[in-house]
């Protein structure tokens, strides 16, 4: 009788058994407040409502989609007489949170946690003024990056602040491509001794730079003086965007699909020197949405895709369903002119950020909006990844970093993963067009609970670190240094960096590593 019945009801309304019912009418549904049910910390009391109408017709197979969810939710449905005519498929969708809590209750209990739906930012004391330190000139660096030879720190910054809060797209900041193509932007080089940034001029670059996750990587080739290559994914716009922005009746012709031509730029710098020279832009069709890199060499590299969607409602799912696994990580192998690319790996949610593990083929992936850490290997097959464990986290995370111990001992070695991420991440695309936003900061540190051998049986996560966004903004990545114990009467200290792509600079605090 249902799918006959359904075809054309008025309304629906649901019961909760043994509870106070809430009726769908007029395309509303009211989920019941009772503070009892399992799902209420997820939903509340909310109203669901629908103004559109979806593009499929009436069927007998919706009907019992909707059947099939109030069984699972013990829902009883009541049918209404049909005399309104009102559209089947739209009272359907209107138990798709039923469908969503009942079936991936687990998963949506742990992204409310990640992003922080109900924690409320907190901040570590630092009682010492001298141990806070903000490094002037290093204003929304996404990424950074420790190289342990010369003692320096590698960053990229958007330099401009008002132009990451009008042009940015990895948070669907589309507003003013005409800023972005205007950009600035530019590569820092820290001295971890010093706390100082140097600004590279950047020859033989015409720009833009809209600048996003790095890696940096030795040059093999170098002779006397020592060299890196910097990979910078840049987020340029594209031209055809452009275009249709600055022309006057832009309303009345059709918005180019793809708004951002991203790609990756290679500069080479000589260490020590005041400049990097631009080597090269690789585009290709499969860096769609890059975020992040992991440089294998001077001429191969992986770069993630954190999303399949650009924008629109489909990219919003991939933010806070954990089972939109729809993000690629691409291998690219540069041979001369030619740029050949494949598709590395599959089937993590939202991979964003990448980072060099403890071990030369060893290769981290954060899942940003799922709180992972993703251990990974270079895969049997030439130009793959192959993910060997994953590690939870209890707030959002984006570039993964490895702390080596140098004052390691057989007793105590104090080496960890290092993530730093936002504590209320499900504000970032709202929060990151305000330039006076407050997005609070969590610093964790991962070590093995316990080590057998060589290996880790279990981890264990400790809070470095965290802000209320009023001394570190929206962090992104997080590097540890550490300081000799000579130096501090025997304590394991270090100098915790952390920045964010939102961050006015990037903050360094004198922390126990213990």
């Amino acid at each position: 009788m249902l799918p006959h019945a359904i075809a054309a009801m008025p309304y629906l309304s649901a019961q909760l058994v043994g509870r106070e019912a809430r009726e769908v009418d007029g395309g509303k549904l009211i989920v019941n407040d009772d503070p009892e049910p399992w799902w209420r910390p997820f939903v509340g009391p909310v109203c669901f409502t629908w103004d559109w109408e979806p593009a499929w017709d009436t069927s007998v197979v919706h009907a019992a989609g909707v059947e099939h969810v109030a069984e699972l939710a013990s829902v009883e449905l009541k049918i209404g007489d049909g005399a309104d005519g009102l559209w089947t498929p739209g009272h359907a969708l209107l138990l798709l949170p039923v469908l969503v809590g009942v079936l991936y209750g687990p998963a949506l209990q742990r992204s409310v946690s990640v992003l922080g739906v109900f924690r409320a930012p907190n901040s570590s004391v630092v009682e010492n003024p001298a141990h806070l330190v903000y490094i002037p000139d290093t204003t929304h660096c996404e990424d950074l990056h420790y190289y342990a030879p010369a003692n320096v720190l590698f960053s990229a910054c958007a330099d401009a602040a008002e132009t990451r809060h009008v042009w940015f797209p990895p948070l669907t900041n589309f507003d003013d491509p005409i800023a972005g193509l205007e950009a600035t932007g530019s590569i820092r080089v820290i001295g971890a001794g010093t706390h100082k940034a140097q600004r590279l001029t950047l020859e033989d670059f015409k720009g833009p730079l809209i600048p996003h996750g790095i890696d940096v990587v030795e040059d093999p080739d170098a002779d006397k003086v020592p060299a890196v290559y910097i990979f910078v994914v840049n987020h340029v716009p594209a031209p055809a965007y452009v275009e249709w922005k600055r022309a006057s009746a832009h309303g009345q012709t059709p918005e180019p699909t793809n708004k951002s031509a991203s790609r990756v730029d290679i500069f080479h710098h000589l260490l020590g020197a005041s400049s990097a020279r631009h080597v090269r832009s690789v585009q290709h069709p499969l860096i769609a949405t890059p975020n992040d890199i992991f440089a294998v060499s001077p001429r191969e590299f992986y770069v993630t895709n954190d999303h399949h969607y650009r924008e629109g409602a489909m990219r919003i799912a991939e933010d806070v369903f954990s089972g939109a696994t729809w993000s690629t990580t691409i291998h690219v192998l540069l041979e001369g002119a030619e740029v050949r690319a494949n598709v590395a790996l599959t089937g993590l949610h939202n991979n964003n950020g990448l980072g060099h593990g403890n071990t030369s083929d060893q290769v981290l992936i954060g899942s940003a909006a799922s709180g992972t850490m993703h251990l990974a290997t270079f895969g049997k097959r030439e130009g793959t990844l192959e993910v060997l464990e994953s590690i939870n986290l209890d707030s959002a995370i984006d570039n993964p970093t490895y702390f080596r111990d140098p004052y390691a001992t057989p007793a105590l070695d104090l080496s960890g993963y290092v993530n730093g991420g936002m504590s209320n991440g499900y504000k970032v695309v709202e929060s990151a067009k305000n330039p006076a936003g407050l997005d609070g900061s969590m610093v964790w540190i991962t070590r093995p609970s316990v080590t057998e051998g060589d290996s880790a049986q279990g981890w264990g996560n400790k809070l470095l670190f965290q802000d209320d966004g009023s001394r570190i903004r929206a962090a992104s990545v997080a590097v540890l240094v550490a300081i000799d114990p000579a130096l501090e009467a025997g304590q394991r200290k270090a100098w915790l960096y952390v920045s964010g792509f939102v961050s006015k600079s990037i903050l360094a605090i004198k922390i126990d590593i213990v």
